[in-house]
């Protein structure tokens, strides 16, 4: 048999939001369609870093991403309270 229109026969209800955490990890973004728990852009600036290491677009990103890095202890704190 058919299904109809719009039937979705694979949707299950959800009773609760499902959990988790959302990071962006993108120091370079300027906008998140989402609520991010973690965001690099609270802990290193990516123009400042760009400008003041005198680097590329890609090496700031990389650099931020090596300076959050050093900071992950702190990230796992947060995410375990």
């Amino acid at each position: 048999s058919e299904a109809a229109a719009g039937d979705d026969t694979n949707a299950t209800p959800r009773s609760k939001p499902p959990t988790g955490y959302l990071l962006n990890l993108d120091p370079a973004t300027k906008v998140i369609p989402y609520g991010a728990s973690i965001d690099i852009r609270d802990t290193v600036d990516y123009h400042q870093v760009m400008a003041q290491h005198k680097l590329g677009p890609n090496g700031a990103i990389l650099t931020c991403l090596n300076l959050f890095a050093t900071k992950f202890d702190q990230v796992m704190s947060i995410l375990e309270r």
